[in-house]
């Protein structure tokens, strides 16, 4: 049972189980003792009335994949979705109620339960890129799209909202509604960015495609300092390399520091010349090579987009970047990310992020490296490229500032993102429990270090899908002045809270 809890698709397919198992002080993962096993929107249908009528608390689950516990809860009725796997291809998708002579676009629809990876593989047989999450077990009709969804190459396509065309949502009232720019536009607006179980229950989402991209650069490796004062600055070159070199929408993924002194490269690049790229990087690792201080090993890989979630690619080139799902009746093609593995059945002792704008960056860069280093001392943490959209494609940039997404985004070069967790910690099982005190210990180095963050990062937002669970004045952080907004829609469409999630829109009526 344990070496299957290991695996991210066998827990999706259990209505019990979640990809974490809580939160120091927070959530516990916990059964509902009913679920509805949806594989229609009638089933849907029927759930929200049954708990609106008898006073049910109502929970829903696609993968499970939530930080915050928002996809389960005691004694709640669960709305299990997984089963709703189906796609369909749109070469010319006319939004319902549109003006006559709406050019059609092309895009796919994905049903509740439809997870990327299989998203990605028909979009990719049909020639198309969807944009989506990095983790091939992640939703793509859940919390991660409507929650902003910021994927692998945001900055070129945008976020999961902002590509949304339309959507088909079961409200409080048991209705199934169809919205997008043309039929009841405030809901659309709430569905695109204002989170996931919150204004209904989603039971399909067509999603803009693109054409697809030709190639993908892979940066991996690091560079070593050899003492504090060279970490140190090594950090402060970067934070005046990054807004000229990589804020724009070719880069994606993350550095990543922390107190071992190691910078990691965990960046994409999308539509260079493998040589371009190469020399993008060696710009900022060339300053530190024949020097005795640092050990400098970044490493490329460059290969054709349409392999990128090709299993059979991986074990060719580097089998050990992928797991596969070792189960003999699993798809063939089913695989996640070595690099996920830490995150299933993780125990979070924190998990917190802070945009850092790319203004600050410039202006002052000896702060922000000096907030950097400090923070690294306690814990490591990583720049996450792609979820900062000041270099944003000026395509994408339009979609998404119709969305609900937190105005700063907009403004910031990435985001930082730290977290601790204590993998396969199982509270409630005996010899397999999470460790308090080091749960305690971990949530106090996170904090410690945050803070340092937040203090040269004033009014910065948080990504909500993953944010603090103890966040002081969630509302305008996770969505800053788009709140009001959202929650009128919230009021209208859902005025008994029927949905009610943990620092959701409306959660505090």
């Amino acid at each position: 049972m344990f070496e299957l809890l290991k695996n991210p698709f066998w827990n999706e397919e259990q209505p019990g189980a979640l990809q974490s198992t809580g939160w120091y002080q927070a959530w516990t993962a916990a059964a509902s003792p009913k679920a509805v096993r949806a594989k229609q929107v009638g089933d849907i249908v029927a759930a929200v009335n049954f708990a609106r009528d008898n006073d049910v608390k109502l929970v829903v689950k696609g993968t499970g994949h939530d930080y915050l516990g928002r996809s389960n809860a005691a004694d709640s009725l669960l709305v299990w979705t997984h089963d709703m796997r189906e796609i369909t291809m749109h070469d010319a998708f006319v939004p319902q109620g549109a003006p006559a002579g709406t050019p059609g676009v092309h895009a796919m629809t994905v049903e509740a339960g439809t997870r990327w990876l299989e998203a990605y593989r028909a979009a990719t047989a049909a020639g198309r890129f969807v944009a989506g999450g990095g983790c091939t077990s992640v939703g793509a009709c859940g919390g991660f799209t409507f929650g902003s969804g910021f994927g692998p190459f945001s900055k070129r396509y945008g976020t999961g909202s902002g590509g949304i065309v339309q959507a088909e949502i079961v409200t409080a009232d048991g209705r199934v509604r169809t919205v997008n720019r043309f039929s009841e536009p405030d809901l659309f607006f709430g569905v695109r960015g204002g989170g996931g179980g919150t204004f209904g229950i989603v039971s399909r989402v067509t999603l803009l495609t693109h054409p697809i991209p030709s190639t993908v650069g892979i940066v991996t490796g690091s560079i070593k300092a050899a003492s504090d004062a060279g970490y140190r600055e090594l950090i402060e070159r970067f934070v005046e390399f990054y807004p000229a070199a990589l804020d724009n929408w070719h880069w994606g993924e993350s550095v990543a520091f922390g107190p071992e002194n190691d910078f990691g490269f965990r960046l994409t690049f999308l539509d260079l010349p493998e040589s371009e790229g190469r020399a993008v990087i060696g710009q900022f690792t060339d300053q530190f090579r024949g020097r005795s201080e640092y050990t400098v090993d970044p490493k490329f890989r460059f290969l054709d987009f349409k392999d990128l979630w090709n299993p059979d690619y991986w074990d060719r080139v580097d089998p050990d970047f992928v797991t596969r799902d070792p189960r003999p009746d699993a798809p063939d093609y089913q695989f996640w990310w070595t690099g996920n593995q830490g995150e299933l059945g993780a125990f979070w002792g924190g998990y917190q992020s802070r945009w850092i704008a790319t203004e600050l960056m410039r202006g002052d860069p000896k702060k922000i490296a000096g907030a950097f280093f400090e923070a690294s001392r306690l814990r490591p943490f990583i720049f996450q490229v792609n979820k900062g959209l000041s270099g944003e494609h000026p395509e994408a940039r339009e979609r998404d500032e119709q969305t609900a997404l937190h105005p700063g985004c907009f403004e910031a070069a990435a985001l930082v993102i730290m977290a601790a967790a204590q993998q396969y910690g199982y509270p409630g099982v005996p010899g397999r429990e999470p460790n308090e005190q080091r749960a305690r210990d971990q949530a106090d180095a996170l904090n410690r270090a945050m803070e340092l963050i937040k203090e040269v990062t004033p009014g910065a937002g948080t990504y909500s899908t993953e944010s603090d669970f103890f966040l002081e004045d969630w509302q305008r952080n996770q969505w800053g002045s788009n709140y009001p907004r959202l929650l009128s829609v919230k009021r209208t469409y859902d005025p008994g809270t029927l949905f009610r999630v943990h620092h959701g829109v409306g959660s505090e009526l």
